[in-house]
């Protein structure tokens, strides 16, 4: 049913008319499987029953009480309509027009349309059907999604009658998908679900949200390894560096199908029949706050963003009174690129000068004179503890603040 709405649309554009499907009562059903009757016995073709015509919007010469227009088209005089059966071997489901609406040729058309979709393989029939209900789920779940959203109802329950919770289990991860560009088409959803769906080697449902953002929600086991078990430090390490793998390998199969620029935030797996809402949320606020802080970066991971969500939950004007108060004069230093990324890469590589060193190409000497240069100017030594946290914070604290 799903499959023939669409065709209807699809009709209505070509023809420029309005068109619609009905189910008929037993006494409408039972008319047309007479005139069908008729039609099969005597070969009946368009205004066979009486010579008498008249005239329909387009100028055109039609026959006023013919019953049978033209074979899998037939018209009901009382309602002033033109029946299509929609299936020939079920009579209660019709395609309605106008009777003044179409040409003779246009009938035909549509009635050719309607017999070839018979003919049709099933099982091409079915697949393509099946398509179509799966993106008009997907477009149901997104409607719901920013409705909850707008009213702040982030806790709601997925709906018992949405059909799209038999795609949905309980060990989920999600992902938020956002394509921006000013030129560069933005990707169909059918083109999109397929990419995705051979990346991840299975199964994946895709929500479309805005026309630039889509929601991904995989089976755990599709991510071959990664979990959400934070009882030892070590596996929440190893589960969030796949996922970063994961992302990035993502990030690269998109980026390289299409033009544009491409972010990618994700979260551990949560249960995506319940509190949806609130998953977004979160995706959202991963994406803003990674985006925030890690400007150059397109992959955007929760687990990595502890301090930089606690610096961002923190009200304009303390930050301000913070920079004021302790860093004033200290921010013009972040302006310089070259300390910039010294600071960003020492920070990164938990203060280990060699390791940074050869992270930046730089002689270990080079790396000394740089953060000695730091100190003259703050008064702070990155290579002390306490100096260090005072630091980052103030750089992060400058991010955010810069970036209002």
């Amino acid at each position: 049913m799903v499959e023939m709405e669409h065709i209807v649309q699809k009709l209505e554009q070509t023809l420029g008319t309005s068109l619609g499907l009905k189910t008929l009562n037993e006494q409408e059903s039972l008319w047309l499987t007479e005139s069908m009757a008729i039609t099969s016995r005597f070969g009946d073709r368009f205004g066979r029953e009486e010579s008498a015509t008249r005239t329909n919007r387009r100028g055109e010469s039609v026959s006023s009480n013919a019953t049978v227009m033209v074979d899998g088209a037939y018209v009901h005089k009382e309602l002033g309509e033109i029946w299509f059966p929609v299936n020939q071997q079920d009579p209660s489901r019709v395609l309605v027009a106008d009777s003044n609406a179409l040409t003779e040729s246009e009938i035909g058309l549509v009635a050719l349309l309607l017999a070839s979709l018979q003919e049709a393989p099933s099982g091409a029939m079915s697949k393509n059907a099946a398509k179509v209900e799966e993106e008009r789920r997907a477009q149901q779940l997104g409607g719901w999604l920013k409705e909850r959203l707008q009213a702040g109802e982030l806790l709601a329950e997925l709906p018992d009658e949405m059909l799209i919770r038999t795609s949905l289990t309980e060990e989920m991860v999600p992902f938020l998908l956002i394509h921006e560009s000013e030129h560069a088409p933005t990707p169909s959803y059918k083109a999109l679900l397929r990419l995705l769906r051979s990346y991840f080697d299975g199964d994946i449902v895709l929500v479309p949200l805005l026309d630039n953002e889509w929601i991904i929600l995989a089976n755990q086991e599709l991510l071959g390894g990664i979990t959400t078990d934070d009882k030892e430090e070590a596996s929440s390490e190893a589960d969030q560096d796949l996922l970063s793998l994961f992302c990035m390998g993502l990030y690269e199969l998109i980026s390289t199908e299409w033009v544009g620029d491409f972010h990618i935030s994700a979260i551990p797996a949560v249960n995506a029949l319940h509190a949806l809402p609130q998953t977004v949320g979160m995706l959202r606020e991963t994406m803003t706050i990674g985006r925030t802080f890690q400007v150059k970066e397109h992959i955007h991971l929760s687990t990595g963003l502890h301090l930089e969500r606690l610096v961002y939950s923190i009200p304009e004007y303390q930050r301000n009174q913070f920079l004021r108060e302790y860093a004033a004069g200290h921010t013009d230093l972040f302006e310089d690129s070259e300390t910039l990324s010294t600071l960003e890469s020492f920070f990164e590589l938990d203060c280990n000068v060699s390791e940074t060193a050869k992270h930046l190409y730089i002689h270990r000497n080079t790396l000394l004179y740089r953060l000695d240069k730091i100190k003259q100017e703050t008064g702070l030594d990155v290579r002390s503890f306490s100096d260090a946290v005072l630091v980052k914070i103030t750089l992060l604290l400058y991010k955010v603040t810069k970036r209002k």
